[in-house]
């Protein structure tokens, strides 16, 4: 079962990523593109471990699927890499 420590995924969306952060009633992230809100995820207080649901649920939240978002965390994502992709499913989505 995969599991990433929350540190660690809270490292690379922060400075990896480029995502804002925003504390609450959870740690908010937000990535803002070309000025527009274009994913928001968040990890809760206390959480140590991103089981499978939680990293499948994250990578859905950032418009990746869960090995695009695992490698984003590990590092062979590269921050253009992802706002490719990103701008890339973004487009396909808008014009469907």
């Amino acid at each position: 079962m995969t599991t990433l420590k929350t540190a660690k995924i809270e490292r690379a969306l922060l400075n990896k990523l480029g995502f804002e952060p925003r504390t609450g009633h959870h740690r908010i992230f937000r990535l803002y593109l070309d000025g527009k809100l274009v994913a928001r995820t968040y990890i809760s207080h206390g959480q140590r471990e991103a089981g499978r649901y939680h990293i499948g649920q994250m990578a859905r939240q950032m418009w990746l699927n869960r090995r695009e978002f695992i490698d984003a965390i590990e590092c062979p994502l590269t921050q253009d890499e992802y706002y490719g992709l990103l701008r890339q499913r973004l487009e396909r989505q808008s014009a469907g």
